[in-house]
């Protein structure tokens, strides 16, 4: 057992690490058995993510189920316990010249199950997709504190229920994950990163010009000035906004990729084209990642929009509140760091809130914000026609409700 844990100012729960599965499953009959609840934590890095805790328990830390249980290299698989690390997932891979291309923020505290939790994403799901077209095989500890398995380690295998979509973005609600199988990807040969700056009338028709562009690259990020310097990207102080893109590939593919996009660009209103190569380019795809965790803020909200609404949605915003503001933009994914002084209780913020994100046509999530804010904001948006059908799911998977109970539908 290790120091108590408290969530959302819950807590103390008492923090047990469980060393093998079979500890892991006596750990949930027990917590069950007394009608408490199981909190599973790795690095700790989402779980300002959810609403507070509804009952008292025990927290399950799965870093000890960090093992690489098998890596067939040349099957471009890997089966890895879900307490490792990223980082440390990633080092195993690029020993074989393999990555799994899937950006996560803090990647050497983050663990793997944590990010399949938390479905984390960045800049490269344009070109690469998520955790969701990597996962092939899931195991995990039920309510009565068995392991189940679905899928496996054939890339193309049809067994069994699509468990692994189930628990992904699921927030540990419907077990505690012990065990991944993965398809990876060979480390691209060379990388470039295009980084530009333009006014504000000129981001919708620019990202519609990337859209279009015969250069395909593997990522569009927007951002605004405030974004820009946080990630260090430097280009003239007067524009309001920068474009970020990027490519990966072949060496002579990307060389391609860049001369083509250059020479689209010729004609787009755009200034301070500034190019990365090669390990330039790390730097600044690990800032960009970082920017949706960002430690300094302290309310930061995301919302899923139409792709082609994010010019319009973020125009519409900025004009609220001096939000630091970056967006995977051909995906509508849009964050937004509000200012110190930002008071979701002050006039219409919820109603507002709500009206930004149904305008642009989606959906939205506060990532984070302190814990008294989670009792007047909706956390994870307007409630749907899906949540009865998450309701269902939740309790044919956890009829004891021993998973997490409330930091997903607060209730349950």
């Amino acid at each position: 057992m290790t120091d108590p844990l408290t969530i959302d100012g819950f807590g103390p729960l008492p923090v047990h690490r469980p060393a093998s599965v079979t500890e892991l499953g006596d750990l949930v009959r027990e917590a069950a058995g007394k009608g408490e609840g199981v909190y599973p934590v790795g690095g700790g890095t989402v779980l300002d993510l959810g609403l507070p805790p509804i009952k008292p328990g025990v927290a399950a830390d799965v870093r000890g189920l960090d093992q690489v249980i098998d890596y067939p290299a040349r099957d471009l698989t890997v089966t890895v316990g879900a307490g490792i690390t990223v980082g440390k997932l990633q080092q195993t891979l690029a020993s074989e010249g393999q990555r799994l291309p899937v950006d996560v923020a803090n990647p050497d505290a983050a663990t793997l199950g944590g990010a399949l939790a938390a479905n984390l994403s960045g800049p490269r799901r344009l070109g690469r997709g998520t955790l969701r077209d990597a996962v092939i095989g899931i195991a995990f500890v039920t309510d009565e504190g068995h392991e189940v398995q679905g899928g496996g380690r054939v890339v193309k295998n049809v067994a069994g229920y699509d468990l692994m979509k189930l628990h992904i973005g699921a927030l540990g609600t419907l077990g505690v994950i012990t065990r991944v199988t993965l398809k990876v990807t060979p480390r691209p040969e060379e990388q470039a990163l295009i980084a530009f700056g333009l006014n504000a009338a000129a981001v919708g028709p620019t990202l519609d010009r990337l859209h279009a562009s015969a250069s395909r690259p593997v990522a569009v990020e927007l951002l605004n000035a405030a974004a820009a310097r946080a990630t260090g990207v430097t280009l003239p102080d007067t524009d309001p906004w920068v474009i970020v893109a990027g490519f990966e590939e072949k060496t002579t593919t990307v060389a391609w990729q860049v001369s083509t996009l250059k020479d689209e660009l010729k004609t787009a209103p755009v200034r301070g084209v500034t190019e990365f190569r090669g390990a330039a380019c790390e730097p600044v795809w690990a800032a960009l990642t970082r920017l949706q965790a960002r430690e300094q803020s302290r309310f930061i909200w995301k919302a899923n929009v139409l792709p082609s609404r994010v010019a319009e949605f973020v125009g519409r915003v900025t004009m609220q509140t001096p939000y630091l503001i970056h967006a995977h933009a051909q995906n509508g994914i849009v964050w937004l760091h509000a200012p110190d002084e930002f008071d979701p209780s002050a006039g219409s913020a919820l109603s507002w809130m709500d009206q930004c994100s149904t305008q642009g046509g989606g959906t939205q999530v506060v990532r984070r914000c302190p814990p008294e804010w989670k009792r007047t904001l909706r956390v994870w948006g307007r409630p749907g026609g899906d949540r009865e059908l998450m309701r269902a799911v939740k309790a044919a998977l956890d009829s004891k409700g021993v998973f997490n109970p409330g930091r997903l539908f607060g209730d349950l």
